[in-house]
């Protein structure tokens, strides 16, 4: 993990979770992928891996990687971590419960795992069946969270 210094650690900076969201980025803890924070600053709109993201510096017509099986599942994931809110909205910038989506998400990890059966590399089937459990893992919990705040009266 590269080194922060003091002017990294204010808002908007990715690492130490400043970035305005209900416990930042990733709390300084590295992020879904695996990967370590980058201590760079965000603006506001997601990891910047240590570059700035605004809209102007990024190339929307440079060539996309090749999609394999890993990186569909990680993507519906990281759609299911945002319907439970975990992670926020990159549209609206803010977390929310959205429970029903949330479990479409992961019957859609489900679904690749049972329709790629027997055709998966080992790291395949692994990861598949990690990221799976953990998103079945994180529903109960964001289910409970939920509850809890009802309770409080702090969300719909």
């Amino acid at each position: 993990m590269s080194e922060q210094n003091d002017e990294t650690k204010k808002e908007g900076c990715c690492c130490g979770g400043h970035n305005g969201a209900e416990g930042g980025c990733c709390g300084g803890r590295g992020h879904a992928d695996g990967s370590e924070c980058c201590g760079g600053h965000n603006d506001g709109e997601g990891c910047c891996r240590g570059e700035h993201n605004k809209a102007e510096d990024f190339d929307f017509n440079a060539p996309l990687p090749k999609p394999t099986l890993v990186t569909i599942a990680t993507t519906f994931a990281q759609q299911a971590m945002v319907s439970m809110g975990i992670l926020p909205n990159p549209m609206t910038g803010k977390s929310v419960f959205m429970m029903n989506q949330a479990a479409y998400f992961i019957d859609a990890v489900d679904l690749l795992l049972e329709k790629t059966e027997g055709n998966r590399t080992e790291t395949e089937t692994r990861t598949l069946e990690n990221v799976a459990h953990e998103l079945r893992m994180l529903f109960v919990e964001a289910n409970k969270e939920k509850a809890r705040r009802e309770a409080e009266g702090t969300t719909k």
